[in-house]
């Protein structure tokens, strides 16, 4: 039986994880370069800080302005977000029903498919998205249904398949005072197509007079059509908002504006002070500055960037630690200490840094850009290959005759508690020496001319100066350390870092453009998108998928 007219989409189910997925990876997109620095947490070294002032400091406005192309939205569209309705859009329950005479049984919707989705930007205002979508299909899989008739009791099974139904919502965002954003549907709307329903029925006592079947089952594909059409009607929009809120709420990042929107493209200014952090929110505003014109753009200042890294190391989140690479051994320290190199011969080195005072850039001229780094504590380990070169630097150790620091058994708790980094290599790290060091460091010729990558020079390091804050190797010259310091960088690091100058950006990322002013620094790129991989990289991303299902977005 056919019938034409309003229809149920089923795949807008899907919809609702299509909408949080798109503005997931978009914020991802934004987020990704400072976010990992704002995740850190204050780890057991704190012992051996030097110059940190353990009241408590008022946070320093920062702040950056993201914008993103409708082009490049309805690209991620195309590439992502279909084919995950297509493939994440089943399972959607319809409950059972009874009217009159007629029950019908739970229905399950299955085999989405999309045509097409569009969103555009600023429509009907600048705070609100259209959602378009085409060519909407979906089956539901076989139910049962009994009715009753003149006394006598008929049961079958229904089956149907709907086809060419369109989708238009508006989805409206607003700025709560946490900082967060909050997306509400005032408008939803389900134009259904073609909707195909067959009915068996099982028996032949159920054989009335063909006009009296001919009613019944018009009757009961009535039922069927008003129960989806209702379910999906109230729960489309309740869902997907509820899905995207979700989100926001684990973003972990303050909104200073709601998205502003043109016809063409979608800003928003965020707080580089994360909602986890003790700072307060920062005074909204309804305005984003102008940006370069790219895809995907960005604009800060280099006070709001100075800014962040001070809140960040007040909040003891402005570290680093690792194993350095293979090539970065004792075997750099043999000049200066020989007798640690011999109890240990070319074994790796774990170094932990963290800053007690916030580094300070500063933009030089066009191109060039300095960093002054006062008292950054630095904690060196030496990872023993063997079980003999762990006795040999026990008994160096204990011959300095200096006990182990607070802080070097603080790195050996955290280690223990991460087993990710130590249980890599069967010796944990021995501590041997902690320093404060101050220097200026600097990166001149910075460039993105090419287009497609970042270009640059690692300038030597200059105005060196150390401090020894623990020793377990003994006395420790600081013009050593000092010489140490300058060759490490200059002989080392320096010239590995510039032979991989220009980086390059991903293959995805086209046309970058990078502007540093005296206090504003800029930049985007174009995007090109390819669907395979978009589709690949999507489905790997770490996501709680609730305890079932599977893909980037449950």
């Amino acid at each position: 039986m056919k019938l034409y007219g309003k229809r149920n989409d089923g795949g807008s189910w899907a919809l609702r994880r299509s909408l949080c997925l798109l503005w997931l990876v978009w914020l991802f997109a934004v987020l990704y370069g400072f976010r990992v620095l704002q995740s850190m947490h204050r780890d057991p070294l704190s012992d051996i800080r030097t110059v940190v002032d353990k009241g408590v400091s008022e946070c320093r406005s920062a702040n950056v302005s993201v914008a993103v192309t409708s082009t490049l939205m309805n690209a991620f569209v195309k590439a992502a977000i279909i084919p995950m309705v297509e493939n994440e859009g089943n399972g959607v329950i319809v409950a059972e029903e009874e009217v009159n005479h007629i029950w019908v049984d739970k229905m399950m919707l299955r085999h989405f498919k999309v045509g097409s989705l569009f969103v555009r930007t600023a429509v009907p205002d600048a705070q609100s998205m259209a959602v378009h979508a085409t060519g909407l299909g979906v089956e539901v899989n076989k139910s049962r249904f009994i009715f009753h008739y003149m006394g006598v009791k008929c049961s079958g099974t229904f089956w149907a398949s709907m086809k060419e139904t369109a989708l238009d919502a508006v989805m409206h965002f607003t700025l709560l005072p946490e900082g967060r954003w909050n997306v509400s549907f005032p408008h939803l709307k389900l134009d259904w197509g073609q909707v195909d329903i067959h009915h068996e029925l099982d028996t032949k006592a159920c054989n009335f007079a063909q006009e009296v079947v001919e009613l019944l089952t018009g009757e009961l594909d009535v039922v069927v059509l008003s129960q989806v059409k209702k379910t999906v009607n109230r729960e489309i929009p309740r869902k997907a908002a509820e899905g995207l809120n979700h989100a926001f709420d684990k973003v972990g990042i303050r909104a200073i504006t709601p998205p502003v929107m043109t016809t063409d493209s979608m800003a928003v200014t965020l707080d580089l002070n994360s909602l986890n952090s003790d700072c307060a929110s920062a005074p909204t505003t309804s305005t984003v500055p102008n940006l370069v014109s790219r895809d995907l753009a960005l604009r800060t200042t280099v006070t709001s960037v100075n800014n962040a890294l001070y809140n960040m190391v007040q909040a003891h989140r402005l570290y680093v630690e690792k194993h350095l690479s293979a090539v970065w051994n004792t075997t750099i320290l043999e000049e200066f200490f020989p007798e640690l190199y011999q109890a240990c011969p070319e074994c790796r080195l774990y170094m932990r840094m963290e800053a007690t005072k916030a580094p300070a850039l500063e933009v030089v001229q066009e191109g060039e850009v300095s960093a002054v780094v006062q008292d950054l504590v630095v904690g060196m380990y030496v990872q023993p290959n063997t079980t003999q070169h762990s006795s040999a630097l026990s008994f160096l150790i204990k011959r300095k005759q200096l006990s182990t620091t607070a802080g070097f058994s603080a790195m050996h708790r955290f280690l223990e508690r991460n087993k990710r980094v130590s249980s890599r290599y069967p010796h944990e790290p021995i501590p041997v020496l902690a320093i404060g060091c101050s220097a200026v460091l600097g990166v001149r010729n910075i460039s993105a001319d090419a287009g497609d990558g970042i270009s640059y020079e690692v300038l030597p390091v200059r105005d060196v100066s150390v401090k020894v804050v623990a020793s377990n190797i003994g006395d420790v010259k600081t013009e050593d350390l000092q010489k140490i310091i300058t060759k490490v960088w200059n002989d080392f690091a320096a010239p590995v870092a510039n032979s991989e100058s220009p980086l390059k950006l991903p293959f995805f990322f086209q046309e970058a453009v990078l502007k540093l002013g005296s206090d504003t620094v800029e930049g985007g790129v174009n995007v090109n998108l390819q669907e395979e991989f978009t589709q690949a990289v999507l489905w790997d991303l770490p996501v709680d998928h609730g305890g079932e299902g599977k893909g980037p977005l449950e």
